[in-house]
């Protein structure tokens, strides 16, 4: 069994499919994939004997980036609510 810990979890679960591993999440039947974040827990633990298609439960974290994501200054500056007249 590899050591997914530290991966991000697409390529976590791409490596494990090349294994012949079946990642899931805690929660299989949760309507997300397992594609977003990094791998911070796995069960069964790393240097496990498996069997082809066996499943591996993995805990996934999303880093958090600070929520903006990436912005472009937006040129002009759109008006202020003070500067906007209302419509009569």
């Amino acid at each position: 069994m590899p050591d997914f810990r530290g991966m991000q979890a697409l390529n976590a679960w791409l490596l494990g499919h090349d294994l012949g591993l079946l990642l899931q999440g805690p929660d299989p039947d949760a309507p997300e994939p397992l594609m977003h974040g990094v791998v911070v827990r796995q069960s069964p633990p790393p240097q496990t004997p498996f069997d082809r298609w066996d499943p591996v439960t993995v805990w996934v974290e999303i880093p958090d980036d600070g929520g903006a994501g990436v912005r472009e200054p937006r040129r002009p500056l759109p008006p202020h609510r003070e500067d906007v007249s209302e419509p009569s």
